[in-house]
């Protein structure tokens, strides 16, 4: 006998499933989910559901119900015992520019009913302004230094709370789409079978469903390219067994599939793009399409996301799995076939996605406090990407056009040439990195970057094409600015005194970091020997060149508040570091090993210089 729900066309065994699914069709007798809004019969069962929905994004679950009234008033409200208005800032927090604070804690959230934006606060308060600065004199590479830090070294969890918040919508669309059983009849009259339990009634019954996890029993696109490559992995960790990164034994393929489910993807792939993504801005969020993208980057980007949303103690996520990650996308890399050119770039798109996933995969690995893994980073696996652009011609790559009005298809054709340079950009800046931190001799020379600069975030972060090209149009008086190369030979050649160049106006954040990273990277050259002819006197030019372009672009609203997306914000302690170094090496100081030619793995060194400039700065 089968109970017949009176309002659809559902249909139970039971009379009590009946009874728990007209609850539904009552929105008085139900809970609903705070994030997708699907109602429930018990708040329990609502909060159970919340866990793993996947319009979740990483936000943290609703406090469990209590009684007594609610609070509806935010926290400054509450405890100045004032009315709140309940806006987002409410009037109150707007006039101390401040923003509201709806629980107790650190992080800032907000109401349910306030969409979170791709733009900005336009109120930047006391706080956020002190992040923007970098909180000091060597605030990053104090913390980076530091040998009481052991993990998240990159700061990527702690910048990441000052990032503005994303609107993941379009997102969750494509993830419903790859979340779509491929054949939902073939689960049923294939291999699988469930005794007493009929087609037709396991098609219809919820309690079913709470029962067996979809990803089982309707497998879809997204569930089967996690089996294939929760497989590789564990295929990968068994031949590395006694090699390289001697491991003892291969990863549990259980162990694996509960960190990569299909339950958890969603929540990863928010949360690298709300932390990770700032300090790293080469996948492009507005055409990311988790459906359509490589085995290697669904997991690095998985991984990242899962680094900054899982606890550290999680019994299912063994940092082994970074190393067994990292060896599975080496490996491909090392085994690519390379083209010499490529007119159309969509061709190149899985090499382009295996090279962005080697990116990520290799500043993971450097976030990690473990001296090992950042030895093999740096002489082994950073300079196989660096062979890797370098025969893809990417270090050469100009724009087909400037940036103007874009129909849809023009406009991707285009992003995907920016994802090509952005590579290039954020290697070289890796590579800035570890000459700066570890003395490491440079894989990429600044006048091999013949390639043109990266877009500004706001173009990069556009959300479609007409959107795009709005910006664009705003744009385009600006000049065109030249290769990174040229840029850094006009900072050496101009003048202190000749005032800005033409193009200064047109650099951003961005820009400025990659800037400073490759006047610090030439001054060590000259240091070291390498490039004699670069005397101290043009890089101190260079160095005041940088400095008076900065102060005049963090002085530009618009692009004051793009300071706090990622590690923009700290590009001015670079500078700080390499006048240190200039002053100190002119007046032959040998108390530091620092300021010696000889690569480390270690950090004691850094440390001891930081820490002596930032007392010298205090």
């Amino acid at each position: 006998m089968m109970f017949q729900c009176s309002q659809c066309d559902k249909a139970y065994q039971r009379k009590t499933h009946l009874v728990r699914h007209e609850s539904t069709h009552n929105p008085l007798l139900t809970s609903s989910c705070p994030f997708c809004h699907k109602s429930f019969q018990k708040p329990e069962i609502t909060r159970r559901h919340s866990k793993s929905c996947a319009k979740k994004n990483n936000q943290p679950l609703p406090p469990s119900a209590r009684p007594g009234r609610k609070r509806l008033s935010c926290q400054p409200c509450f405890l100045a015992k004032t009315a709140c208005d309940r806006s987002c800032p409410c009037s109150r927090c707007r006039n101390l520019g401040r923003q509201c604070i709806y629980e107790t804690s650190t992080s800032t959230s907000y109401p349910a009913h306030i969409s979170t934006s791709m733009s900005p606060s336009p109120v930047i308060n006391n706080t956020s302004r002190r992040m923007i600065n970098g909180g000091g004199p060597f605030s990053f590479l104090r913390h980076f230094a530091s040998p009481s830090v052991h993990k998240d070294r990159l700061a990527i969890g702690e910048t990441a709370k000052c990032s503005i918040r994303r609107n993941f919508e379009k997102l969750y669309t494509n993830l419903e789409d790859a979340l779509v059983p491929a054949d939902p009849l073939a689960a049923f009259s294939g291999d699988l079978q469930i005794p007493g339990i009929s087609t037709q009634l396991a098609l219809s019954s919820d309690y079913f469903f709470s029962e067996y996890p979809s990803e089982v029993l309707l497998p879809s696109k997204l569930s089967n390219q996690l089996t294939q490559l929760t497989n590789d992995l564990v295929e990968t960790s068994k031949s590395m067994i006694n090699g390289p990164i001697n491991t003892q034994q291969p990863l549990e393929l259980m162990e694996l599939s509960a960190v990569l489910s299909v339950s958890n993807i969603p929540s990863f792939i928010s949360a690298f793009f709300q932390s990770l993504h700032w300090h790293l801005p080469i996948v492009h969020f507005p055409t990311f399409d988790p459906g359509n993208i490589s085995n290697p980057l669904l997991l690095a980007i998985s991984l990242a996301g899962a680094a900054y949303s899982l606890p550290r103690d999680d019994a299912n996520f063994s940092p082994y799995i970074f190393d067994v990650a990292e060896e599975y996308i080496f490996r491909k890399i090392a085994n690519l076939s390379i083209a010499s050119s490529q007119e159309d770039l969509t061709h190149l798109m899985p090499t382009v996605q295996l090279i962005q996933s080697a990116l990520i995969m290799e500043m993971l690995q450097f976030g990690r406090d473990d001296i090992q893994t950042r030895r093999r980073i740096r002489i082994i696996r950073h300079p196989c990407l660096v062979s890797t652009i370098r025969s893809l011609g990417f270090l050469k790559l100009k724009r087909s056009t400037a940036p103007r009005v874009f129909d849809y298809w023009t406009w991707t054709m285009l992003v995907a040439e920016e994802m090509c340079i952005r590579i290039a950009c954020w290697v070289f800046l890796a590579d800035g990195f570890l000459t700066v931190c570890f003395k490491n001799y440079p894989a990429l020379s600044v006048f091999e970057m013949d390639c043109h600069l990266a877009w500004s975030a706001e173009l990069w972060e556009a959300e479609d094409a007409e959107s795009f090209s709005k910006i664009a149009v705003a744009h385009a008086i600006d000049v065109p600015l030249p290769p990174l190369s040229e840029v850094v030979d006009q900072l050496l050649e101009t003048p202190k005194t000749a005032g800005p160049t033409p193009w200064s106006s047109s650099l951003s954040p961005e820009h400025l970091l990659i800037i400073i990273y490759a006047i610090s990277s030439l001054a060590f050259q000259a240091r070291s020997g390498l490039l004699k002819y670069l005397s101290p006197e043009k890089i101190s030019r260079a160095a005041a060149n940088w400095k008076q372009i900065w102060d005049s672009v963090v002085k530009t609203p618009k692009k004051e508040q793009l300071l706090h997306l990622g590690y923009p914000k700290h590009a001015e302690e670079l500078w700080w570091l390499l006048n240190a170094t200039l002053e100190v090496a002119n007046k032959h100081d040998k108390r530091f090993p620092y300021l010696d030619n000889a690569a480390t793995d270690e950090l004691g060194s850094l440390n001891d210089f930081i820490q002596w400039c930032y007392r010298s700065t205090s």
